[in-house]
């Protein structure tokens, strides 16, 4: 009996599930699609409560030490916060309607014992740490305009220039780009684009390297960062990195390739090596190659859910180069 009425002894008949731990309490309900009528969510200790990012109103107890109920919350609607109730030691959460189902009131008194340990939905940890994970990669991108503004400070250049364009433009994206509909949770996939990215941090200029391939290096790159910049911005709030559903893009660069970014990029690095050539660029460039068409693979897999993608694919056969791949 994990609900009763201290006074009547019945038993209201909800599994109540402990929020326990720090992110349980924080994400709550967030990411979730309704409550069932026969659920509560228990909070220890709790003293306020909010609805920021969810689906639909809840019902609310604040009760004391003692399980008295000194404040009721009836239908507290999504993106709507609770005062501070100093007095209070823990909160029930309910779905809307349910106190005035049962009669339930201030001053009413329950024996409370918790069913189960709340897991929260992805959506909800994904809604929480959205913000953080966005703040930090432009901090770091931010490191990435810094060093090319030096770049070209030094050296100048039209390469120099696109690279801070690039670079400047996927800072804003960072900030202001959607949330995404659909995440994959497989462990690779979160794996290789993040090598991927990593391995192009660790590419190292060497401008001493002239080689025989030193203008055909200029102007794959330059082909390769005028690309990227026109694929990132065809791209806009939809940008990402992991795998996700952030809403399909079939305008722009989309029009003529399903991953114009990535191949852009490619073009951009197989320039870059033939002006930098080392052992280490070589083995970098091989790993970023190999990575953006893993990225392909599993953002297909992933977008093929959207029947919108399903189309977009009939329409846009080839994810690379038109005519070959």
């Amino acid at each position: 009996m994990p609900m009763v009425d201290v006074k009547s002894g019945d038993d209201l008949g909800v599994r109540v599930v402990l929020a326990k731990t720090f992110l349980a309490r924080v994400a709550g309900l967030i990411g979730t699609e309704r409550l069932e009528q026969d659920r509560a969510l228990l909070f220890v200790p709790g003293t306020g409560i909010h609805t920021f990012g969810m689906k639909y109103p809840i019902d609310a107890l604040f009760l004391d030490k003692k399980g008295t109920v000194i404040q009721a919350v009836y239908n507290l609607v999504p993106n709507k916060m609770t005062g501070l109730i100093a007095s209070a030691h823990s909160v029930l959460e309910f779905t809307a309607g349910f106190l005035q189902a049962h009669g339930i009131e201030k001053g009413d008194r329950f024996r409370v014992e918790a069913d189960e340990e709340h897991k929260p939905a992805l959506q909800g940890m994904g809604y929480l740490f959205h913000w953080p994970v966005n703040i930090f990669m432009a901090l770091l991108w931010a490191r990435f305009i810094t060093h090319a503004l030096g770049q070209w400070v030094y050296q100048g250049g039209l390469l120099n220039t696109g690279l801070i364009i690039h670079n400047t433009i996927l800072l804003v994206l960072f900030l202001t780009r959607r949330r995404s509909k659909d995440t994959s949770l497989r462990f690779w996939d979160w794996l290789i684009p993040g090598l991927t990215v990593a391995s192009a941090m660790l590419l190292n200029p060497d401008p001493f390297y002239g080689g025989r391939l030193g203008h055909v290096s200029i102007v794959l790159q330059a082909l390769g960062i005028s690309a990227m910049i026109v694929s990132v911005l065809s791209l806009g709030k939809s940008f990402g990195i992991i795998p996700a559903n952030r809403t399909v893009k079939y305008s722009g660069a989309y029009r003529i390739v399903r991953h114009p970014l990535y191949a852009s990029e490619i073009i951009f690095h197989i320039g870059f090596l033939m002006g930098n050539m080392s052992l280490r660029n070589l083995l970098l460039v091989t790993l970023i190659f190999s990575g953006q068409i893993w990225r392909a693979l599993s953002e297909e897999r992933l977008l093929s859910r959207d029947p919108v993608y399903a189309q977009y694919r009939t329409a846009v056969r080839f994810r690379f180069v038109p005519g070959v791949f």
